[in-house]
């Protein structure tokens, strides 16, 4: 697959049943690892790389970002891997994130998160997946985040949603994945 039809595996805004905006995507680049559980540093480093591509064994990756006035976000990120480092890099993830009760993070912004693990279960998507939730405090706000992580045969999608429908991550999800099913980006 060449890069520019990759990119066509993304979530568009017309995928969006609310009303979101596409934003550029180095918005929610490079988080710092501040300090908590060391599964939290590895869950750092492993989006920061998933995001600017940077594994040795990464072919093409793209990235979407969506938000809106209500200040739900929706982070989309695919990542096609050579020589079996998909499963690797998934099975990093998802262990990270099983080790993982809590950590902090700063945001390419300066703001600080307190991030808590809210649940992890299998998602029954693509060949392997798991959503993680996760509770983050800033000040006295508290916001609801979750992650649907998905690998369909070499290709890892991760969908990072700041949005209270559990059924609205889960379509997202199902969406993205179709869509590296069927790679024409017509679906």
């Amino acid at each position: 697959m060449e890069n520019a039809a990759f990119g066509q595996l993304l979530l568009r805004e017309e995928d969006l049943e609310e009303s979101f905006f596409g934003e550029e995507p180095s918005a929610a680049y490079d988080p710092v690892f501040v300090s908590g559980d060391e599964s939290g540093r590895a869950l750092v480093d492993l989006t920061n790389m998933l995001t600017h591509g940077t594994h040795p064994e990464t072919t093409h990756h793209a990235t979407a970002l969506f938000t809106n006035v209500v200040g739900s976000v929706i982070f989309h990120h695919v990542a096609q891997f050579g020589n079996g480092a998909c499963r690797q890099v998934y099975r990093e993830l998802h262990d990270a994130v099983r080790d993982c009760a809590q950590y902090r993070m700063e945001l390419n912004d300066g703001v600080q998160l307190d991030i808590t693990k809210a649940g992890l279960e299998p998602v029954g998507l693509g060949d392997a997946g798991f959503t993680a939730r996760w509770s983050s405090t800033v000040d006295h706000f508290r916001i609801e985040t979750a992650w649907v992580v998905v690998v369909k045969g070499d290709i890892l999608t991760f969908v990072n949603t700041r949005i209270p429908s559990d059924a609205e991550i889960h379509r997202l999800a199902r969406i993205a994945v179709d869509r590296v099913a069927e790679p024409t980006g017509a679906s």
